[in-house]
């Protein structure tokens, strides 16, 4: 406040009217000024007045107040205070003339042939001004009697500068270096004068204003010049009848909670003084208050004209819409009244939002690109932008690199800005590859670091966790192992950071500094906000985008990362082999068994080295870049050649688990093959690491068994592999039998098992059921699943197709050239048929039917064709299958179903599983409680019947039929359901019966009722207690009160 007073008034008059061009205008009227042209002009100098004027003129104010003064008086007075400040500035102006007159410049010194006398002491302000104590520099040559030593009247101290105190900088100014005596060609008597050092005297920064810090003295900076007269308040222009939607006779909303929206043209923003200022610079995230005046519209209008208003707001908050395809980004302000969207600027305003008019339309062009482009690369997003016409009435013609590279910053907020308001399951356009990129070539900040300071600050009371304590990697020993060898520079026990290495949010950006919302799923699972604490999950609303974009470069990074090619996994029956050029092999005893030309032998001798059954050999591959195989020898015999049967083992390599491996690991696979003996490269020796009995309590413990050395013909196995579905499984027990010892082959008796399961078979054929082309059965199986006639089956979408003719997606029609702007003014905002999140790609689910039969069909000579079992199902319909279409699905449970008498046949290998569906009203518990016990859980309310419309019908009374599974109902009389049986007995509704629909029937059929079952205990009871009264002293006792329900009765016999 001070430094501005003191620059403004020691200008003088034409540098006032450079910083204020308003006060010579309003100077040029002299004193015939309007009251509201001595306002505006206090107004423009009130903050740089000295405090004694603004004294003076706070005392009038107060004055007229209190109704001392009248207006015409207090105008007056503060038409006089006003002329003597401006005098002051004139006076000032002839002052500093005068100085340069007697040899004073501006910021300068007087240069004195002697030591000057003094200093003046400070005095007040006002006497500052006028005559300033502080030297100035050296001027040009002057007269001997300006030259005179002028003496402090304050101070006799006689200082050697002139009266003013060194600097710290004048201490280590340049002095010029003192030539001697002889190269002046002079000699001095006396002492050489001493010249005073230049003064170095610090420029003060040009005043700022307080609100929109704009540099008061800037030639841009341009005030607002004035509402019209009949301009209007808020409140009083919401109110206009002009501005309403409804009639007189109208009721108007039904809600009032929604802010009325209006359109506004010809509008100015400007500051509590007055100066016009942008809106986007982050004032109003500061709290400045700004305001604006304008033109206001009802929302529907597009004239130039409208309601004038004056001085809107504060601006709450300011926003741009239209990011959905259409022409032009909406921008609007919000106020505690209403919302306003902005049409067009002020003249005066027009410069100043033209700029922001360029970011808003960059920004909007960069977000609808990236909404259907997610993996663009920052050549294609410059594309775009270049080849992106600019909409007509702005400033500027086109688009370049250069501009987005300006307004990089605005953009990438704008995006951080859209993506907080997307969905948690929604990936953020932040960390696509083309702004990623364009984080890095413009040195974009994330997250408006405002707290980048307070990162080196710490807190004083908190207590910091010591960072070497233990980590996941030492909770067993068998982890710990594993991670000690893996990822050694990752977790080092002595590394001086201490733990692993973990991605942290940064700490410092407005999003990492902002308090948890306490209303996401993260939040209500925190502990502080009553939760269990198990999702260690950040808030959704602090995601942080410095942390975002690094994880997205690293994956990157490891995809770019040069991958090796991975290697082609081939069966090793499938390998070639390279036989071996042996001709010392000879069988070892006689053959133990003969089946047809084999003769079975336990040993042979290959190349001086007996080989038994059961032995593990090595066998050498057709291409030398390979390991050897290794196989366990599980047959011997000779067939013309000698030959043997091989049981492959594969190394770790050849797994998921790839170099990772133990190189002395094997793992056994159910792949075989018969083999020449000749093929064998050698016999090696493969132990078989089995678990410990109690190898549950004792995870993690060192491992005592050790393994053999490493000497290229000791291995170790103790799974077993699956490659289909790359799991490692404990090796099945088989315990071969004692006559098929000499060729018995676990993996034979696998394979043999497994693909006896992926081939359906019936049994339990249904002799009542007769056919001339067909034969029925009761049970079919696959892959170890029994069907049975009435259970539920999945099939593939394509097993069968549906009565009900399926509705084609509804397709957005294309945008038309004539249509109605009158009608439809929003309609060139809609050009694009783009849905987000579109569901017409997803493959459809499972058909689900219920079976009716299971046949095989006859062949030629009667008997049936085993090889292909088909199935006579019932259809189930999906509610998206019927008359309603896709949206016929989005009021109904995922698990409801609409019962049909449609049948359909598929053939019995074409079953995916089973699952269970059952009739609700048949249900003891509620629906969600049914569906909630397990997976494949589906019901049914409603039946489809064929009446031509395809209308669902409701019927209550469906039950299945145990014979065949046919529903009876409404063809003939139905049979009647376990639970009506039971109720007709008496059982109430929660009494639960178990196996299956006959065993239900059987146990109600056999059991008593129980009303029955009371009516005989009350009588029972009854009889009881007459005895009693009539043998008091009879020959026999009852101990205790007997219940309502249960009679308890203990008899003692006297002899």
């Amino acid at each position: 406040m001070f430094i501005a007073c003191r620059v403004i008034l020691m200008c003088n008059v034409n540098d006032v009217y450079v910083h204020f061009p308003r006060l010579q205008v309003l100077d040029e009227g002299g004193d015939s000024l309007s009251d509201e042209c001595v306002k505006e002009k206090l107004r423009l100098l009130q903050e740089f007045l000295l405090t004694d004027t603004q004294d003076q003129l706070k005392i009038l104010e107060d004055k007229l107040k209190s109704s001392e003064l009248s207006t015409e008086v207090y105008m007056s007075e503060v038409k006089a205070v006003l002329k003597k400040a401006l005098g002051v500035v004139k006076e000032d102006e002839g002052v500093e003339q005068n100085r340069h007159l007697n040899g004073f410049s501006e910021n300068g010194s007087h240069k004195d042939e002697g030591e000057q006398e003094g200093a003046m002491d400070t005095q007040e302000e006002g006497d500052a001004i006028k005559s300033p104590s502080a030297p100035k520099g050296r001027g040009g040559r002057r007269s001997k009697a300006d030259s005179e030593p002028k003496k402090s009247p304050a101070s006799t101290r006689v200082t050697r500068n002139s009266g003013k105190q060194p600097t710290i900088l004048s201490m280590f100014s340049r002095v010029p270096k003192r030539k001697s005596d002889e190269l002046n060609g002079e000699a001095t008597n006396g002492e050489a004068e001493v010249k005073p050092e230049e003064d170095i005297t610090e420029e003060t920064p040009p005043p700022k204003c307080p609100d929109c810090r704009q540099y008061l003295d800037d030639s841009d900076l341009k005030f607002f010049q004035g509402d019209p007269d009949d301009a209007l308040d808020e409140p009083e222009m919401l109110t206009d009848e002009r501005l309403s939607l409804f009639d007189a006779n109208e009721d108007g909303f039904e809600s009032y909670e929604d802010l009325p929206q209006h359109k506004i043209t010809n509008f100015s923003v400007y500051d509590k003084r007055g100066h016009l200022c942008p809106f986007d610079s982050g004032l109003i995230e500061k709290n400045v208050e700004l305001y604006f005046s304008c033109a206001v519209k009802p929302i529907y209008d597009d004239n130039p004209c409208g309601v004038p208003a004056k001085k809107l707001g504060p601006i709450n908050a300011w926003w741009i819409t239209g990011f959905d395809g259409g022409e032009k980004a909406l921008i609007g302000f919000t106020t505690a009244f209403a919302d306003y969207i902005l049409m067009d600027p002020s003249e005066e305003y027009s410069p100043i939002f033209a700029l922001m008019q360029e970011k808003i339309y960059m920004s909007k062009i960069v977000v609808e690109f990236l909404q259907k482009n997610q993996d663009a690369t920052y050549e294609d997003l410059l594309n775009k932008i270049e080849t992106t016409v600019p909409p007509a009435g702005l400033n500027f013609n086109r688009f370049t690199e250069d501009t987005l590279l300006r307004h990089a910053q605005f953009v990438v907020e704008q995006m951080e800005s859209y993506d907080e308001a997307g969905d948690s399951d929604e990936q953020p356009i932040i960390i696509t590859p083309c702004m990623r990129d364009l984080i890095k070539l413009a040195g974009v900040t994330l997250g408006k670091r405002r707290a980048a300071r307070r990162q080196a600050i710490r807190h004083p009371t908190k207590i910091e966790k010591d960072s070497k304590g233990p980590t996941k990697a030492t909770t067993t020993k068998l982890v710990y192992l594993i991670f000690d060898t893996f990822f050694s520079d990752q977790i080092d026990q002595n590394n001086k950071d201490g733990g692993g290495v973990k991605r942290h949010r940064c700490g410092v950006c407005e999003v990492c500094q902002a308090p948890d919302c306490g209303k996401c799923s993260a939040c209500k699972d925190m502990i502080k906000f009553g939760g269990s604490g198990r999702s260690k999950q950040a808030c959704q609303k602090r995601r942080c985008p410095n942390l975002a974009v690094k994880e997205a470069e690293d994956d990157e990074n490891m995809d770019e990362e040069e991958v090796l090619p991975v290697k082609e996994t081939k069966k090793m029956s499938q390998a070639k082999k390279k036989k071996q050029t042996k001709n010392k092999i000879s069988w070892v005893g006689e053959p133990i068994k003969t089946d047809g030309r084999k003769e079975y032998y336990m040993k042979v001798c290959v190349e001086n080295e007996i080989v038994e059954v059961g032995d593990c050999v090595s066998v050498s591959p057709a291409d030398p870049s390979h390991p050897l195989y290794l196989a366990r020898i599980t047959a011997l015999w000779e067939d013309g050649e000698k030959m043997f049967h091989a049981h492959w083992f594969c190394r770790g390599t050849d797994t998921v688990l790839g170099e990772s491996s133990d190189p002395l690991e094997l793992f056994l696979v159910d792949e075989c093959e018969d083999m020449q003996l000749s093929f064998v490269h050698g016999k090696v020796n493969v132990l078989y690491k089995a678990p410990s009995e109690n190898w549950f309590m004792e995870g993690g413990m060192d491992d005592d068994i050790k393994v053999i050395e490493d000497d290229g013909k000791s291995f170790f196995y103790q799974l077993l592999y699956d490659g289909d579905c790359a799991r490692f499984e404990s090796p099945p027990k088989v315990t071969p039998s004692e006559d098929s010892k000499y060729k018995f082959c676990a993996s034979c008796v696998r394979n043999k098992e497994r693909g006896v399961q992926e081939v359906p078979s019936v049994y339990e054929p249904l002799e009542d059921e007769e056919s001339d082309s067909k034969v029925f059965y009761g049970l079919a199986t696959l892959k170890g699943e029994q069907y049975r006639v009435g259970d539920s089956v999945y099939l593939p979408p394509e097993a069968f197709n549906f009565g009900a003719k399926a509705v084609s997606p509804v397709k957005r029609s294309h945008r038309k050239d004539c249509v109605d702007e009158d009608l439809h003014p929003e309609y060139y905002r809609k050009s694009s048929d783009y849905i987000k999140g579109s569901n017409l790609d997803a493959p459809q689910p499972f058909r689900v039917g219920r079976i009716k039969e299971i046949f095989c069909n006859r062949r030629c000579d009667g008997k049936p064709d085993r090889m292909e079992i088909k199935l006579r199902l019932y259809k189930f319909y999906r509610p998206e299958n019927t008359h309603k279409g896709p949206k016929g699905a989005y009021h109904s449970d995922i698990n409801q179903l609409y019962w049909s008498d449609e049948e359909a046949t598929v053939n019995m290998a074409e079953v995916l599983g089973r699952c269970q569906v059952e009739y609700a009203e048949d249900l003891v518990e509620s629906v969600q409680d049914y569906s909630s016990k397990g997976p494949d859980r589906f019901y049914f309310l409603e039946v489809r019947m064929r009446d031509g419309c395809y209308r669902a019908k409701r019927c209550a009374c469906i039950k299945w039929s145990v014979v065949r599974g046919r529903v009876l109902h409404p063809e003939q009389h139905r049979v009647v359901s376990v639970r009506e049986c039971a109720r007709s007995q008496g059982f109430p509704d929660t009494y639960r019966f178990f196996g299956n629909i006959l065993d239900k029937h059987r146990q109600v059929g056999n059991a008593v009722p129980p009303p029955l079952s009371k009516a005989i205990g009350l009588e029972v009871r009854k009889c009881v207690q007459e005895r009693m009264r009539e043998n008091a002293t009879g020959d026999f006792l009852i101990i205790g009160q007997p219940e309502k329900k249960n009679i308890y009765i203990n008899v003692y016999l006297y002899c």
